[in-house]
């Protein structure tokens, strides 16, 4: 089961970034983006968890966030601006998938009827 998640933590932002780069006509293996970007999640985790402890955790969401982009970009060969527009693409993309999963499960919910009442509790 560890195995499975651990390669769907890989597989599933593969594609995302993948999306992303395809869209500005970059061609990445979606494998090699997935670990691209689990490299540079651990990495970012990593630094953030030791600035943390400094008084430089005011701006560690800015810095995180440019060595993600610095990291993703290394290791996917493509320039900084690349990197930065396949991560804002790869996020769109991430929030309109979760926007329609919504409206999907959200209206299915609207036609099923509700639990039967199992216990008669009054207030």
């Amino acid at each position: 089961m560890l195995l499975i998640f651990f390669l769907l933590s890989i597989v599933v932002p593969g594609v995302f970034i993948w999306i992303g780069l395809k869209v500005i006509g970059r061609d990445r293996g979606i494998i090699r983006c997935g670990i691209a970007n689990f490299a540079a999640f651990t990495i970012t985790a990593a630094l953030a968890a030791f600035l943390h402890l400094t008084p430089l955790v005011i701006f560690l969401p800015l810095i995180a966030f440019l060595v993600y982009l610095y990291v993703l970009k290394s290791l996917l060969d493509i320039s900084f601006i690349e990197a930065f527009a396949a991560t804002i693409i790869a996020t769109v993309v991430v929030f309109i998938a979760a926007l329609v999963m919504m409206i999907v499960f959200g209206v299915w919910l609207l036609f099923t009827p509700p639990p039967p009442h199992t216990m008669n509790v009054r207030f």
